[in-house]
């Protein structure tokens, strides 16, 4: 029996085991579709409403008339048509009804471009008031998607996150060098670095191995955020100092922090390849015996079930790791952090001309939010069939996907994550399906929430006429100074550049935006 007939059949059997419960009787009916609580006859059912619907962002395509879609449909009684969001969609004129961004930049740019609706703030409060009563807590995230004192997103939040970076360490080249501690300090760091690249941590009598690598060439220079953090400061974020927002990529602690990255490059501590690496490449390289450390999501290397730690164990079954906190260094210890900042819902323009296809929308958020049935069906699947709890005759705590639903690619031809809103749920609900031992790792590990963007990651005035190419700017100059093409001097020209080049007038913006919004 295939995998969607199982899909079916679960729903279908919840269905009818509560039928013969409430009815006592053994009639036949219409059971080729999932049935789920809709709370309404089929004699008092309307005319389906017609949605369409941007699936979630980090799927990779449409599947049409999945388990999961039916499921809503016969619940919320519509038709949905699910759409791929892109930027060239939107840009031909498809503007789904509902979508998901992931980023206030992504936001304020359809929302210049008129394809958006305007958000009732009061709307929001009388429809979704469990969630409303969460997010008020957090009453800046509407800052970070307001323009003209009007909101054009949903904010979600996020406390704890697992996606927060820390450090993982191979534990036993710290046990081959003589280091029997994990390095807490930046100077502790900095001995277990240059023992990988100078002691022979592999034992194959070769020098082929380094301390750690990067991604130079990324927006998000992971490998080396915490080397920034351990001086206070991160590249590209704002950040305050002295009630004044300063830019961290031109701060003095910065060009500290790369005079730190330049002499251990010289010395051949960092894998050359940094400028070209990826997250996916540097994983790779850890697993591999060539870089000692990296920097890892917590929800990916602090447990031993971790899919890093199980990944490792599978292709070097001798290797041990060891995950540890950021290295304190002179400014502090931290890494790069959204803060409590997640994802947004929007709502295409044309919503605004149609009240009764924008209660259903409400309705629909209201239920992702606050309804098990619906959270659980877009996002786990059906209990027993995709997903359970972990541990034996629980009914909350951690989660896990079973055998033949492990890979999200699986879960996607069930329909399961496209139509998920994620984050909007509520507080309540998280605190019922989270994994308490995760938790803890996050308390343990993560630099959050004195280190995020003192903006929050806002969209300043004029990010569109200057901010990739000060990012680019910051990449070369960076790459350039650390692999010793530039001298460390050059820093002081890039700043000058930066200024000019734009960044003055961003500060500018970024200091009226924090007085106006998010100064405390």
């Amino acid at each position: 029996m295939s995998k969607r007939i199982k899909f079916v059949s679960a729903i279908l059997l919840t269905v009818s085991l509560a039928a013969s419960l409430l009815t006592g009787c053994t009639s036949k009916s219409d059971t080729s579709n999932p049935s789920p609580n809709t709370g309404k006859t089929q004699e008092t059912k309307s005319k389906p409403i017609e949605i369409s619907w941007g699936i979630h962002f980090a799927a990779e395509g449409v599947v049409n008339d999945s388990e999961v879609q039916k499921w809503l449909e016969q619940k919320f009684n519509v038709k949905i048509k699910p759409v791929k969001v892109t930027d060239a969609s939107i840009a031909s004129g498809e503007v789904p009804d509902i979508f998901m961004l992931g980023d206030p930049a992504n936001v304020i740019a359809y929302q210049n471009q008129g394809v958006l609706m305007s958000i009732d703030q009061n709307m929001l409060k009388e429809k979704m008031p469990e969630y409303y009563t969460d997010i008020e807590k957090k009453k800046e995230l509407f800052q970070t998607v307001t323009v003209n004192n009007e909101l054009w997103a949903i904010p979600m939040f996020i406390d704890l996150k697992p996606y927060d970076l820390a450090t993982l360490w191979r534990k036993d080249w710290l046990d081959k060098v003589g280091i029997n501690k994990v390095p807490e300090t930046l100077d502790e760091y900095e001995k277990a670095i240059y023992a990988f690249a100078q002691k022979d941590p592999d034992g194959n009598g070769v020098k082929d191995t380094y301390g750690l690598t990067g991604t130079a060439t990324s927006t998000w220079s992971s490998g080396f955020y915490s080397i920034f953090g351990a001086f206070g400061v991160e590249p590209t974020m704002w950040m305050e100092r002295d009630g004044q927002i300063v830019n961290g990529s031109i701060m003095p602690e910065t060009k500290e922090a790369l005079a730190k990255l330049r002499q251990w490059y010289a010395d051949g501590v960092i894998d050359p390849e940094f400028i070209t690496d990826t997250q996916d490449s540097y994983r790779k390289k850890l697993y591999n015996n060539r870089i000692g450390v990296i920097e890892e999501q917590i929800a990916k290397g602090a447990l031993p079930e971790s899919p890093v730690i199980a990944e490792m164990k599978s292709l070097n079954p001798d290797a041990e790791l060891a995950f540890s906190k950021n290295p304190k260094g002179p400014g502090g210890d931290g890494s790069w952090d959204w803060g409590i900042k997640s994802n947004f819902i929007v709502i295409g323009n044309k919503v605004k001309d149609q009240p009764e296809k924008l209660a259903k929308l409400f309705e629909i958020l209201q239920a992702q939010s606050n309804d098990e049935e619906t959270i659980n069906m877009t996002s786990l699947g059906v209990k027993g069939t995709q997903w359970d709890f972990v541990e034996s005759g629980a009914t909350s705590g951690a989660t896990k996907f079973l055998p033949g639903f492990e890979k999200q690619e699986q879960r996607d031809q069930l329909g399961i994550r496209l139509f998920s809103f994620g984050n909007i749920t509520t507080q309540a609900y998280r605190d019922k399906y989270s994994d308490p031992k995760l938790n803890e790792a996050i308390k343990t590990y993560s630099s959050a929430p004195r280190w995020t963007d003192a903006l929050l990651f806002s969209v300043l005035p004029s990010d569109g006429k200057y901010k990739q190419d000060l990012t680019s700017l910051m990449q070369k100059y960076f790459a350039q100074i650390i692999s010793g093409e530039i001298p460390l001097s050059d820093f002081d020209k890039f700043v000058t550049e930066w200024k000019a080049k734009g960044g003055e007038e961003l500060t500018k913006e970024a200091n009226e935006m924090y007085q106006a919004q998010f100064k405390k």
